[in-house]
């Protein structure tokens, strides 16, 4: 995977999202019920511009969708769902699993080469996308209910890991439901039996790549966010 990439990916994602949290830290009221709930809505509102703008910012640069060989692509477009799941619940993460969806279906439409031409097939870019991020909301909810800090530093990176392992296996499943013949043919016929083997190659190799790196950039940051913000997070999670 593209080192320089992987790098202004995660330091464009932690400086975006400080600067977040110290914008909204201190700008709910503590008393009117009123004002607090439109403020809840502004900041739930605010949140979703946010990381759908990091979304669309990583998705059409060569953040998002790093072209390792032409007509096969890894992604860490998974790194803000995952980070919007864990902070905010599984309504963010389906949305930003949505968002995901949608990027990589238009992304398939200007480049339909390889593997990457079966993602122009709407039912194979953005169900498994969602699916991603429902599934991630819901697992860190499960988490979040851990009592035990030392617990959830041992688990949430193991999460992440497993989450992104996930998404790959989401994404495959589909494939094979809706283009069965044609990922086989691709992966498994004697006349591409070489090719096949590279790409099958390359996809475990990125798919562990993407769960090291989610492993060790969301995991310590929704856990140092969730220390820093505490009444901003719950603000959002309540609208």
């Amino acid at each position: 995977m593209n080192t320089s990439s992987l790098i202004v990916a995660s330091v464009i994602l932690i400086i975006a999202v400080l600067i977040l949290v110290m914008v909204y830290q201190d700008t709910y009221p503590k008393n009117k019920k009123d004002d607090q709930a439109a403020s809840e809505k502004i900041a739930s509102m605010s949140v979703d511009a946010f990381f759908l703008a990091i979304l669309l910012v990583m998705a059409f640069t060569p953040i998002g969708y790093i072209t390792v060989v032409p007509g096969l692509s890894l992604t860490l477009m998974h790194l803000p769902v995952l980070l919007g799941a864990a902070l905010f619940g599984w309504k963010k993460g389906l949305l930003y699993g949505l968002v995901f969806g949608l990027t990589s279906y238009v992304n398939a439409l200007m480049n339909p080469v390889g593997l990457n031409a079966m993602f122009a097939f709407f039912w194979v870019a953005i169900p498994p996308r969602v699916l991603f991020g429902l599934l991630s909301g819901i697992v860190f909810s499960l988490i979040g209910k851990l009592h035990k800090k030392g617990a959830k530093a041992i688990y949430l990176p193991l999460v992440c890991f497993l989450l992104t392992i996930a998404h790959t296996v989401l994404v495959f499943t589909d494939l094979f439901l809706f283009h069965g013949e044609e990922v086989s043919a691709l992966f498994f016929s004697s006349q591409t039996y070489g090719i096949g083997f590279t790409f099958a190659g390359i996809i475990g190799l990125g798919m562990l790549g993407e769960g090291a790196i989610a492993a060790v950039i969301i995991a310590p940051l929704s856990t140092a966010i969730n220390k820093a913000a505490p009444r901003f997070i719950v603000h959002v999670r309540q609208h």
